[in-house]
């Protein structure tokens, strides 16, 4: 193994020294042995560049794998946020629901206007705030039934042919968020006899 000390430039510029000094002629065997020595030298570079590539691949892999790990965390993180969120948002629904209850059952007393009138402007209110989160209310009346947005819950037969396979009432109102169903209608479904 040669020293590591060893400065291959010096050791030419000795070489060159010795064999351009007259008077001064450098054994076959000191030759020898410098290039010996400079053959060594290049070897250990050869080596070295060829451990420099490989340790570089591994740092590129690494680095793809991490970016790549970056982008499966995210996009698992911003699903289970949005899942959450979803979960959150469904869970005002039954309160718009006991809304609507409530807005009906006082609608059937004459001397509660006032009641009524502060019932919607809640329901309103509560539906303007779902809206700031991409939630709208998804008609389905008259609609055919659509099982991605609607939920059966009866079946009521009809004698027009026109309304088989569609919705013939509305037991609680479905809600969308962008073009997902966030809940399915509950509703009654026409089949002809």
């Amino acid at each position: 193994m040669p020293d590591p000390e060893f400065d291959a430039v010096a050791a030419a510029k000795e070489l060159d020294d010795l064999l351009g000094e007259p008077g001064i002629v450098a054994s076959a065997g000191e030759i020898e042995k410098l290039e010996l020595e400079i053959e060594e030298l290049n070897s250990l570079v050869a080596a070295k560049e060829l451990l420099v590539r490989r340790a570089d691949l591994r740092a590129t892999q690494a680095h793809a794998e991490i970016e790549a790990a970056t982008k499966r965390v995210a996009a698992a993180s911003a699903k289970e946020l949005e899942r959450r969120t979803r979960t959150i948002l469904e869970s005002f629904l039954p309160v718009v629901d006991d809304l609507d209850r409530g807005i009906t059952a006082a609608r059937k007393i004459a001397e509660s206007a006032d009641v009524v009138e502060g019932l919607e402007l809640i329901r309103r209110s509560m539906l303007s705030q779902l809206a700031r989160f991409g939630v709208v209310h998804a008609p389905a009346l008259g609609e055919p039934f659509d099982p991605h947005r609607h939920e059966a819950i009866a079946l009521v037969p009809v004698a027009d042919r026109s309304r088989d396979g569609r919705v013939i009432d509305v037991m609680r109102e479905g809600y969308q968020i962008g073009d997902e169903t966030l809940r399915p209608a509950g509703v009654a479904v026409g089949k002809a006899r």
